[in-house]
């Protein structure tokens, strides 16, 4: 059995439209990577140490509106639950990096799916060539201290790299663990060089003119499994065992994966509770402040809210348009080059 501890707010007799003031500590325990309500007997929630309870009702990933406490509005993806576990009724978690905290005031719904992962770890997989100060090099060769080529320029030093390995019956019996498989060049510009595989959750980073004119911003972050929409990008339905690692960085940075700029490991709640118990340890022994509520690391990019993302891909797909644009993807490049 595995255990999840996430920053909740319960929605029972407050619902939209409402400030929210109180936030709860859940621990989920559960033997696999999905949460699935009241469909899977396995499941227990604890909320604030009280007693375990269960889980009820269907599991609801929902698009919601809401006003942050700076007073900018947003719309997220709320992971909802129902438990038994005392104060019990339906709870929500935002998502990493979300601008929602206690404080904040929940609008109104937009739209739902049916269905979430515990994970939002980001991960390359193994053989993976990452840019560094002496060339590519395998990410499962990274050491400590290694210095990172970054996708704006310069470089980094690696603090941490983390191994998180897939067997092949978890495998074919988990499917939100299969990789996404970006080919070479799908992404535009000619990159990745190389075919390239990450974890759903990994954000890779979109340098467009349609970003610019969606969000103000020319770089995004988007998840790998909204790409799939792309000419080239799939998820790998193989079934083998896999390795994945987790680069580390004092700062969540875009690093060069295959050429292509990807996210480091972005330090929220629910990554860290994702890992296995011995990752878990050393980030939080190298990072101690991460392990008090509401400390989160600062995102590289702007991350979008995924109907945002969705919308994105969509607009991309239906002007035909790369994902990296020739003269941005190549002034990045061209600093980091001249470095």
């Amino acid at each position: 059995m595995a255990t999840y501890t996430v920053e909740a707010f319960r929605w029972s007799g407050t619902g939209y439209n409402a400030l929210y003031n109180t936030s709860y500590t859940a621990v989920l325990d559960d033997n696999d990577g999905s949460y699935q309500g009241g469909s899977d007997a396995s499941e227990t929630v604890t909320i604030n140490g009280g007693a375990a309870g269960s889980t009820n009702s269907q599991p609801y990933a929902i698009d919601v509106s809401f006003t942050d406490t700076l007073g900018n509005p947003h719309v997220e993806t709320f992971f909802f639950f129902n438990t038994s576990a005392a104060p019990s009724g339906w709870y929500f978690i935002p998502a990493p990096g979300s601008a929602f905290t206690v404080g904040a005031t929940l609008g109104s719904y937009q739209s739902h799916t049916t269905g979430w992962t515990y994970s939002s770890v980001v991960c390359f997989a193994e053989g993976t060539l990452i840019e560094t100060d002496q060339g590519p090099q395998k990410v499962e060769t990274l050491e400590p201290e290694a210095r990172i080529a970054l996708a704006g320029g310069g470089f980094s030093s690696l603090r941490l790299n983390l191994l998180s390995a897939v067997s092949a019956v978890q495998m074919q019996e988990f499917e939100n663990l299969r990789p996404v498989h970006i080919s070479a060049g799908a992404l535009g510009e000619d990159l990745p060089k190389r075919d390239l595989r990450v974890s759903r959750q990994h954000r890779m980073q979109v340098s467009s003119p349609v970003a610019q004119r969606m969000f103000g911003e020319t770089d995004v972050l988007i998840a790998a499994v909204r790409l799939i929409e792309m000419p080239g990008i799939y998820i790998d339905q193989a079934k083998d065992a896999l390795n994945y690692y987790h680069l580390v960085f004092d700062r969540h940075q875009v690093v060069l994966a295959e050429g292509a700029p990807a996210e480091s490991f972005y330090i929220g709640r629910e990554a860290i509770a994702a890992l296995n118990p011995d990752a878990r340890g050393e980030v939080l022994t190298l990072f101690p402040h991460l392990a008090r509520k509401k400390r989160i690391m600062k995102p590289a990019n702007m991350i979008p809210a995924r109907i945002q993302q969705k919308q994105l891909i969509a607009r991309h797909v239906r002007n035909e348009k790369p994902l990296l644009d020739a003269g941005l993807a190549q002034v990045a490049l061209a600093q980091n080059a001249a470095l």
